[in-house]
């Protein structure tokens, strides 16, 4: 038994259009997990400055 076109074009567009909201549920799970692997090496950047200024403090006090 064969398939007709208009029933393969139909499933086929249906798939297509399955996999298109799968992707963009996917592109908008990427956007967010980048923005929050960003704002957390932010904040580790921001503690090792600290600690390296905390550091800097301490030896050049302790040199006076």
């Amino acid at each position: 038994m064969a398939l007709e076109n208009d029933v393969v074009l139909g499933n086929l567009k249906q798939q297509l259009e399955e996999v298109t909201k799968q992707l963009n549920n996917l592109t908008e799970t990427r956007i967010k997990l980048l923005g929050a692997v960003d704002v957390l090496e932010q904040i580790e950047d921001s503690k090792n400055e600290t600690e390296e200024a905390t550091e800097t403090e301490v030896v050049e006090e302790g040199g006076e």
